[in-house]
């Protein structure tokens, strides 16, 4: 039976997996992955298709890669220096830079060709060396612009891509497989997750940036891929829709738990003041007149 390797998972299986990417994203990133996946590339795509038009090429704009970068953080390890400085860079010098970088890949219309594959491979590699020129972009980051401009054939050089598509292969040192696997993050590791990633689109006829986020699901379910793809594949949408809902009814109960806690705790407190009050007054007043009493009723008998 096939696994979910990326040698051996099927198409049906990379689609359900593809499927409960929107369902394990926060809600809080979801406005940052709107842009990543939806806004920014479209903005990408219409300055590339207006070259033709009017000499205009694309290019990437500062606030662009700024949310860019913000983007990749919240869905990575953080480094708070990272964006500081990447916002270092000047407008100009990040228009400029992402513009070489974008017109060094070669077209990818054609890179079924070995031939083509090979040119592919030393203009992504001349793009990256491009786009790391700017302060604060490494490999991985420029990865990230790159897959912006040409989200169908470059991959971005995320930890669970390049863990997923390395998965039986251990690093330098001997350790580390799998989803613990270290990375270097450097243009030696980034050139081989392409050459995989490549793989996977050629013989699926999917996209870089979906098997990014495929690999994304796989690592935060924490899926053992070398496990039958039938039983090791994680939940299905269904099941993942199901166990969401539940999650959010136990919320709700839990809220529901302490608010009538809290309505307890008050009136438990409220009787106990009652009853302070009660002996206060019973102490205060039926005491003194009880012994005035008897005082009177001796000096009475006498």
């Amino acid at each position: 039976m096939p696994t979910l390797k990326y040698t051996t998972v099927t198409k049906q299986s990379f689609e359900t997996i593809l499927l409960r990417y929107p369902l394990l994203v926060p809600e809080k990133l979801h406005d940052l992955d709107q842009l990543r996946y939806q806004s920014i590339p479209a903005t990408a795509a219409k300055r590339k298709a207006a070259q033709h038009e009017d000499a205009e090429e694309a290019y990437l704009n500062k606030d662009e890669v700024e949310k860019l970068v913000e983007w990749k953080l919240s869905h990575g390890t953080f480094r708070p220096k990272l964006l500081q400085l990447v916002l270092s860079n000047e407008s100009t010098a990040i228009e400029t830079v992402t513009r070489d970088g974008f017109r060094a890949i070669f077209p990818h219309s054609q890179q079924n060709a070995k031939q083509d594959r090979e040119k592919r491979d030393a203009s992504l590699a001349s793009a990256i060396k491009y786009l790391t020129s700017l302060r604060g972009i490494g490999p991985a980051t420029a990865s990230l612009l790159l897959s912006v401009y040409a989200p169908d054939t470059i991959p971005f050089f995320s930890d669970e891509l390049f863990r997923w598509v390395m998965w039986n292969e251990a690093d330098s040192g001997g350790q580390g497989s799998k989803w613990k696997r270290r990375i270097k993050y450097n243009g030696k590791e980034y050139a081989e997750l392409a050459k995989r990633v490549g793989d996977v689109i050629s013989r699926l006829k999917v996209s870089a940036v979906d098997c990014e986020r495929v690999a994304w699901v796989l690592g935060k379910e924490g899926a053992d891929v070398d496990v039958d793809a039938d039983f090791g594949g994680g939940e299905s949408v269904d099941q993942a829709n199901a166990n969401k809902a539940e999650e959010q009814s136990r919320s709700e109960t839990r809220k529901e738990g302490n608010r009538g806690d809290v309505a307890a705790v008050k009136e438990m407190r409220a009787i106990e003041t009652k009853e302070n009050v009660k002996r206060k007054v019973v102490n205060d007043d039926s005491q003194p007149v009880e012994g005035l009493r008897r005082s009177a009723r001796r000096k009475r008998v006498t």
